[in-house]
C-alpha cells in the first residue's frame, strides 16, 4: 500500500468518525488528511469531492469552489460514479437542476444499484418543481421521475450494506443518548448534580449529540455557580455547532448575565455573528461598546459607523458614534450626530441626557455658554429628573462668574434633591464667593452632615474659618479631618500648613508644606512654586 493510499484511508476513517460524532477534531483531521492525500497523489478522485463536501460544510469554500473540485474529480476519472453524484449534489444546491440531473443519471448508469444517488435525485426533482416556473406537463413529468427514483432508492437501501450499517450506528447512537439523558435527568431530579455532570462528561466524547450533553452540563455548572466550567461547556457547544447563530446568541446572553468581564470573548462572538449576518446592525453597536470598555477608541468608532451604515436613522447609534467622536476629540462630528439624535427624540428622558452631553461640549470645548444653557433649558422640558440639569446650568453660571445665576439654579437643584451633599457644597461655595460667610458655613456643614467622609467640604469649611473668620484653630480641625479622610489630598495638606503658619508654628508649618510639596509632585494639584514660596518665606527675617 502506498503512502497516498494510507493517507486516504486515514482521511476516510476521520471522515466517518465525524459523520458519527460531529467533532471538530475529526473534521480537521479529515480535511488535513484529504489535502495530504491529494498532494501525494493528485489523481485520487475521491479525495477531491470528499474534501469539497467537508470544506463547504465547514464554511471554508462556497458552492462554486465545491463544484470546481467535483468537476476536477470527474475529469480525472469519468468512470467514478460517486464523483458524478457529488457533482450533481452541488449543482442542485446551486439550483442548476438540469445539469444536476444529468450527473445523477451518469452516476446511476455507472453504478445502477446505488440507493443514495436515486434518493438525492428524487429530492432534486422535487426541489426543481418547487422553484421552477414550468408548465404543468413538465411538473408532472418531474414528479413522476421523483416518485420513481424515490421508490427505487428506498427499496435498494434495504439491500445496501453501507446504508444498513449507518442506520444501525445511528440507532445505536440515539439509544445511547436517550439512555445517558434519562439517567442524567434522574440524577438531576434527585439533586445529585455531581453524578449527573460526571455521567454527561463520560458520555460526551462518544456521542454524536454531544452538543445537547454540553448544554446540560452548562446548566448544572450555572446552578452550582461554577462559571468557569459553564463557560467552557457553552463555548464547546458553539464550536461543535460550527458557530450556529442561535448557539452564539445563547453564549452571548450567558456571558452578559454572568461573566461581563469576558470582553474579548464577547467581541469574538459578536464578530462571528456579524460575519454571518453582515447587515445585522445590532452586532456592530454592541461591538462598539465592548471596544470602548477596552479603551480601543478607533475600533469602537469603526463599529458604530458600521452600525449606522445599516441603520442610518437610528438615534441610539448616532448617540454612541457621537460619544466615540468625543473620546477622539472630534467634537464637530460629535455635535452633528448629537443634533440628529435629538431630532429623532425616541424617548424624552433619553433625549434629556443627550442634550446634557451636547451642552457640555458647547460649554467646555467651544466656550459657548449661551448655547450650552439654551440646550439645557430645552432638556428641562423633556425630563422629570431636573436636578442634574439645574446643577449643570448652575455650574456654567459659576464658571462664567454669574454668581447670582449659580445660586438660583443650585437652589432649584436642591429643591429636587435635598439629600445631595455635593449640591450643598457647591451652593456654599457660591455664597463664599459673595462673602456671605454665615451661609457658606451653614451649607458646608449641611454637606458634612449628609456625608461625614466628604473631604472637600471639610477642606472648604476650613478655608472659610481660616480666611473668612481668621479662626486658625477651628480651621485646623477641619483640615486635619480632610487629610485623615484622604491623605493624598494636596490642597488640604497645603491649607493645614497655612493654619500652622498663621498660628506661628513654623516648624510644623515647614514640615506640612514639605509634605504637600512632595505629594504634589505625584498628583500635580497645585502650582509647586506656590508651595515653595510659602515654605521659603517661613524663615525669612
Amino acid at each position: 500500500m502506498t503512502n497516498a493510499q494510507k493517507t486516504l484511508q486515514q482521511a476516510t476513517a476521520a471522515h466517518q468518525r465525524y459523520l458519527l460524532k460531529s467533532t471538530t477534531e475529526d473534521l480537521s483531521q479529515a480535511i488535513n488528511y484529504y489535502i495530504e492525500a491529494i498532494k501525494e497523489n493528485p489523481n485520487q478522485t475521491s479525495a477531491y469531492y470528499r474534501l469539497a463536501t467537508l470544506l463547504h460544510k465547514n464554511g471554508q469554500i462556497g458552492i462554486q469552489s465545491a463544484i470546481e473540485q467535483c468537476y476536477k474529480a470527474v475529469d480525472i476519472n469519468p468512470l467514478d460514479a460517486d464523483a458524478h453524484m457529488y457533482l450533481g449534489y452541488f449543482l442542485s444546491l446551486n439550483s442548476e437542476f438540469d445539469k444536476a440531473k444529468e450527473e445523477f443519471k451518469a452516476a446511476i448508469k455507472l453504478k445502477p444499484r446505488t440507493c443514495r444517488t436515486r434518493l438525492v435525485l428524487a429530492l432534486t426533482m422535487l426541489e426543481k418543481i418547487k422553484s421552477a416556473k414550468e408548465k404543468n406537463s413538465d411538473k408532472v413529468k418531474d414528479f413522476t421521475n421523483a416518485l420513481y427514483y424515490g421508490i427505487t432508492g428506498t427499496l435498494m437501501s434495504l439491500f445496501d450494506s453501507c446504508s444498513i450499517k449507518m442506520i444501525c450506528e445511528n440507532i445505536k447512537e440515539d439509544l445511547n443518548f436517550v439512555k445517558y439523558k434519562a439517567a442524567g435527568e434522574f440524577y438531576e431530579k434527585m439533586n445529585s448534580d455531581k453524578k449527573a455532570y460526571n455521567l454527561y462528561l463520560n458520555a460526551v466524547d462518544n456521542s454524536k449529540k454531544s452538543i445537547a450533553l454540553y448544554e446540560r452540563m452548562a446548566k448544572i455548572a450555572i446552578r452550582k455557580n461554577r462559571h468557569d466550567i459553564a463557560y467552557d461547556c457553552i463555548n464547546n457547544v458553539v464550536i461543535l455547532s460550527n458557530n450556529d447563530p442561535m448557539k452564539i446568541v445563547s453564549a452571548i446572553e450567558y456571558l452578559e448575565e454572568y461573566q461581563k468581564d469576558k470582553i474579548d470573548e464577547l467581541i469574538d462572538y459578536y464578530t462571528i455573528l456579524a460575519n454571518k449576518y453582515p447587515e445585522l446592525s445590532k452586532c456592530y453597536y454592541e461591538l462598539g461598546h465592548l471596544y470602548l470598555k477596552k479603551d480601543e477608541k478607533i475600533n469602537a468608532l469603526s463599529a458604530f459607523k458600521l452600525a449606522l451604515k445599516y441603520d442610518e436613522d437610528n438615534p441610539y447609534y448616532q448617540n454612541s458614534l457621537a460619544y466615540a467622536y468625543v473620546q477622539l476629540e472630534q467634537y464637530d462630528s460629535a455635535i452633528e450626530l448629537y443634533k440628529k439624535a435629538l431630532e429623532a427624540n425616541p424617548n424624552n428622558e433619553w433625549s434629556a441626557v443627550v442634550a446634557q452631553a451636547l451642552a457640555a461640549i458647547y460649554h467646555q470645548v467651544k466656550g459657548n455658554s449661551e448655547a450650552a444653557i439654551s440646550m439645557l433649558e430645552n432638556s428641562l422640558l423633556l425630563t422629570k429628573n431636573k436636578s442634574q440639569i439645574y446643577e449643570a446650568i448652575a455650574d456654567i453660571y459659576y464658571d462664567t462668574e454669574n454668581i447670582d445665576g449659580a445660586i438660583e439654579y443650585y437652589q432649584l437643584a436642591l429643591s429636587d434633591d435635598m439629600e445631595n451633599p455635593k449640591l450643598f457644597s457647591r451652593l456654599a461655595m457660591t455664597y463664599w464667593e459673595k462673602d456671605c460667610i454665615e451661609k457658606a458655613i451653614i451649607f458646608y456643614s449641611k454637606a458634612i452632615e449628609l456625608d461625614s467622609t466628604y473631604e472637600i467640604a471639610y477642606n472648604n469649611l476650613g478655608v472659610v474659618f481660616l480666611d473668612g473668620l481668621g479662626d486658625a484653630n477651628r480651621a485646623m480641625e477641619y483640615f486635619k479631618t480632610a487629610v485623615e479622610i484622604n491623605p493624598n489630598y494636596v490642597l488640604a495638606q497645603f491649607n493645614l500648613a497655612r493654619s500652622h503658619e498663621v498660628l506661628d508654628e513654623k516648624i510644623q508649618a515647614a514640615k506640612q508644606y514639605q509634605k504637600a510639596l512632595n505629594l504634589n509632585k505625584e498628583r500635580n494639584e497645585l502650582d509647586s512654586k506656590l508651595i515653595e514660596e510659602r515654605l521659603y518665606k517661613l524663615f525669612e527675617t
